[in-house]
């Protein structure tokens, strides 16, 4: 199995490759499967499988699917594909039409959105997410404060996060808007609104938040915050 470097930009021909190293302006042609592969330029695919992906620059994925089985790094990973890996650790922005499905934990930090179904054994995410649907045993999502965001991304970091139904075991939800929570325990701080939570064991909510209609008979908890 060969390994291929293509540091000046170029194309990635369809087969079988050990480790894939690319800079530049890189196109990797359908069903091209990699063992491991590290981007630093600017890369564009579609419906190709490997192992272990590191993304240090632009991933564009105009359409298919990618399945590996993990993704790391930091930069944008853009298009109207779906993306399939065992975990997801990235910085940056993600956006993307398709679904991201990880069977494992997804860690995100930046702006994360367009997506139909986000799903991860456990979703953590500091920053931004406009999605229509999250599914995950735990969810956790959070604010960055704009003192550490960049000054060019203050714009879209310090708006609250979208997603209109969120189905979990324990929800932690920080600035963040849903038309439907279903969840075992969850807490909202930091002006989130929930239109209806359904929750089993307990409903926890600081000042700032609500939770317009409540099922499944929780035990409320209020506790200071904003």
């Amino acid at each position: 199995m060969q390994n291929l470097t293509l540091m000046h930009g170029g194309t990635v021909k369809r087969g079988m490759y050990g480790h894939i190293e690319t800079g530049g302006r890189v196109f990797v042609e359908p069903g091209t499967h990699f063992q491991s592969m590290h981007v630093t330029g600017d890369l564009i695919c579609a419906n190709i499988c490997g192992g272990t992906l590191v993304i240090d620059g632009s991933f564009q994925l105009p359409t298919g699917e990618l399945k590996t089985g993990s993704l790391s790094g930091q930069g944008r990973i853009l298009g109207e594909g779906s993306i399939r890996t065992a975990r997801l650790d990235f910085k940056g922005l993600i956006r993307t039409e398709g679904d991201i499905v990880v069977k494992q934990t997804l860690k995100f930090t930046g702006l994360m959105e367009g997506q139909r179904w986000v799903a991860a054994r456990q979703i953590d995410i500091l920053g931004v997410v406009q999605a229509q649907t999250m599914l995950a045993s735990n969810v956790t999502i959070r604010n960055m404060h704009p003192k550490v965001v960049p000054l060019e991304h203050v714009k879209w970091m310090v708006r609250a996060s979208r997603v209109p139904m969120i189905i979990c075991r324990e929800a932690n939800i920080h600035r963040c808007g849903c038309h439907l929570l279903q969840a075992y325990e969850a807490e909202l701080r930091e002006g989130s609104l929930v239109r209806e939570a359904v929750c089993l064991t307990t409903l926890t909510m600081d000042q700032s938040s609500a939770a317009v209609l409540i099922q499944g008979g929780p035990k409320r908890k209020h506790v200071a915050g904003h």
